[in-house]
């Protein structure tokens, strides 16, 4: 395998971001065991780097440090999961009920706003259309992103960022499972529509319904993936 090299000046962000995605897409999996020589390595750079990117996911809950051992991926906890999922579900539906409130359709930002969605939109149907699970994946999480950035408080963007690390495990294991991309997308679409209208209840019901659709697989995804998960279901 190639090396992989990233900016100089954004080492430290980029190595996090590449191991945070590894993790919640499961390419290292729960309970794997890592080498801190061999992602130096693999990634082109010193151990320092490594180490603080390392640390930074162990402070997240998504690495053990083994004494002796080596860096190990952390299994699924469902008690992290659902404490995560109430904190997420409850920001997001602050934030999307806020952006449809003052939604102002005659004005240049929500024209902005709405062709930036839009093309949010047309790019996860084409990772749809070419099976491309990591990609449809990220424009899921770019899909949220936005709208919490048209809301404006970026406090609570930041504190949605944080605590949903530990629920996407189990939403890539949906998506990997179900395959129900043309449902996602539909509920994207229906948001959207539901926020140019103004409908702020019909759009928290919808959102709720499409954050909640991941406890709908949960015991098959727990019965077919034992492995990944702690003792502490």
């Amino acid at each position: 395998m190639a090396n992989i090299t990233f900016p100089r000046k954004t080492l430290g962000t980029e190595i996090y971001r590449y191991l945070y995605n590894e993790v919640i897409t499961l390419k290292y999996k729960p309970g794997q065991m890592i080498s801190e020589n061999e992602l130096a390595q693999l990634l082109g750079v010193s151990r320092t780097p490594i180490r603080e990117a390392i640390r930074l996911l162990s402070s997240e809950g998504f690495l053990r440090v083994i004494p002796q051992k080596g860096i190990q991926v952390e299994y699924i906890s469902l008690n992290k999961v659902k404490e995560a999922f109430q904190v997420r579900e409850s920001l997001e539906r602050t934030a999307f009920r806020q952006v449809a409130e003052s939604w102002n359709p005659e004005t240049k930002e929500a024209t902005y706003h709405k062709r930036v969605v839009l093309d949010v939109i047309m790019q996860q149907k084409e990772a749809a259309n070419k099976d491309d699970l990591e990609q449809f994946y990220h424009y899921d999480e770019v899909f949220h992103d936005k709208i919490l950035e048209i809301c404006g408080n970026e406090t609570l963007s930041e504190y949605v960022r944080q605590v949903r690390g530990h629920v996407n495990r189990m939403r890539y294991l949906e998506f990997y499972e179900t395959q129900e991309t043309d449902r996602i997308i539909e509920d994207h679409e229906q948001m959207l529509q539901l926020i140019e209208s103004n409908d702020v209840a019909a759009l928290d019901t919808k959102l709720t319904e499409h954050l909640n659709n991941v406890w709908a697989y949960y015991d098959y995804i727990f019965e077919k993936y034992p492995e990944y998960f702690s003792s502490r279901r």
